[in-house]
C-alpha cells in the first residue's frame, strides 16, 4: 500500500479570562507565560522524542510530512533553538516536507471564511521567519473541507489540498486518486483515510497538541515520491469532481464538529465573532485577528461545551467580553 502520514505539531495558546470590569483597559489577552510553562513541562518527555523520530526519518530519506503551527515553532525556538535549526536544515533540503494549514490550528472557518483566509495568510507569512521553503499542500484543522475552503486555499497559491474521504460524496468512486474541486477554478484534491481497495492511504497523526486520535508515528513509512507529485494531473478532464457543500471533518479527529458548534453558547460566540469580523475585517489589528482565531481554537470551544455548566458559562462570558473589548476599539 502507498501510504503517507501527516504529523501535526501544535501548542494551544491560553486566552486569559476577561471580566466585564476590565473591558476597555487594553489588558494582554494571551497568557504567554502559562502557555510557555505548559510547553516546557511537556518538552522532554513528550515533544522531544516525537521530534527526534521525525528527524531520524528525515536522515533516513523517508521525507516525513509535517505541519508545525506558529505557536509551536515559537515555543520550540525559545526552548531549544539548536533543535529548530536542525529541523530547518532538513526542511530546506526537502528531507522534511512541510504541509500548510492554519497558523493557530483553529476552527476559524467555522466562524468566518474571511477569518479563515486571514489565518492561512498569517501562516504562510509566519513560516518565513523559520524556513526558506513554503508548503505546497494544505490541510485544514481536523481536515475540515468543503468547496469554499478549496476556493480560498487555491487563491493563496497552494498546489493542492487534503480533504476527508466520504463514501456518500464519492458515490462509489475510488478515494485513492486525484480529484478536482467543485470550484470556478479546479483545484487538485487528495483524500485522507483512503480505503484498502485503492491501495492508497493518508493517515493523520497527532505529533503533539492536536486532536487526532492516533499519536503513533509510523517510522517505516517512506515517502519515495514527494506528495506534491501526486497532485500533478496530465489530463484534468479525466478526474472526477469531489463536491462538498457542507464542511466535512476527519473521522480520525477526536471529536465531531457538532461538539464545537451545537451548544447554544458556542453558537452565540461563533455568530458574534463572525459579525465582528464581517464588520471590521479591514480595520482589525494583527493582535485582534490573532485573538479571534484563538477563540476558535478547538480546546477553547470545547471548554464552553464540555466543562461543567458553570465553568462553560464562565468561559463563554469571558470570550464575549473579549469580543466587546475588540469592538469598542473600532467604534
Amino acid at each position: 500500500m502507498d501510504s503517507y502520514q501527516i504529523i501535526h505539531f501544535n501548542h494551544p495558546l491560553e486566552v486569559k479570562k476577561l471580566s466585564f470590569l476590565d473591558i476597555g483597559k487594553n489588558l494582554p489577552a494571551i497568557d504567554e507565560n502559562k502557555s510557555r510553562e505548559n510547553f516546557t513541562s511537556d518538552f522532554s518527555n513528550t515533544i522531544l522524542p516525537k521530534l527526534k523520530t521525525v528527524l531520524k526519518m528525515a536522515e533516513e530519506n523517508k521525507a516525513p510530512l509535517v505541519y508545525f503551527s506558529l505557536p509551536f515553532l515559537n515555543f520550540l525556538n525559545q526552548q531549544d533553538s539548536n533543535l529548530l535549526i536542525e529541523i530547518k536544515k532538513h526542511v530546506n533540503s526537502g528531507e522534511i516536507q512541510l504541509v500548510g494549514s492554519c497558523a493557530y490550528h483553529s476552527f476559524s472557518y467555522l466562524c468566518s471564511p474571511i477569518l479563515f483566509k486571514k489565518e492561512v495568510e498569517i501562516y504562510l507569512e509566519g513560516l518565513k521567519d523559520y524556513f526558506e521553503k513554503k508548503p505546497g499542500i494544505f490541510i485544514n484543522t481536523a481536515c475540515l473541507y468543503d468547496d469554499q475552503v478549496a476556493e480560498i486555499v487555491k487563491s493563496l497559491g497552494y498546489q493542492g489540498i487534503i480533504a476527508t474521504a466520504n463514501p456518500w460524496h464519492l458515490a462509489g468512486k475510488h478515494s485513492g486518486q486525484v480529484y478536482k474541486s467543485n470550484t470556478a477554478q479546479p483545484f487538485n484534491i487528495l483524500l485522507s483515510n483512503g480505503d484498502g481497495p485503492d491501495n492508497f492511504q493518508i493517515s493523520l497523526v497527532n505529533g503533539y497538541g492536536s486532536a487526532y486520535s492516533s499519536d503513533f508515528i509510523d517510522k517505516d513509512i517512506s515517502n519515495k515520491k514527494q506528495i506534491q507529485e501526486l497532485f500533478l494531473m496530465i489530463d484534468e478532464e479525466e478526474h472526477s469532481v469531489y463536491a462538498v457543500s457542507l464542511p466535512l471533518s476527519s473521522p480520525s479527529w477526536e471529536h465531531k464538529i457538532p461538539d464545537y458548534t451545537n451548544n447554544p453558547l458556542q453558537k452565540a460566540l461563533l455568530k458574534q465573532s463572525s459579525a465582528l469580523v464581517n464588520q471590521y475585517h479591514d480595520k482589525l489589528s494583527a493582535e485582534d485577528l490573532k485573538l479571534l482565531m484563538l477563540l476558535c481554537q478547538p480546546d477553547h470551544l470545547l471548554q464552553i461545551n464540555q466543562t461543567s455548566k458553570e465553568e462553560g458559562y464562565d468561559h463563554f462570558i469571558s470570550s464575549m467580553n473579549h469580543l466587546t473589548d475588540i469592538s469598542l476599539r473600532y467604534k
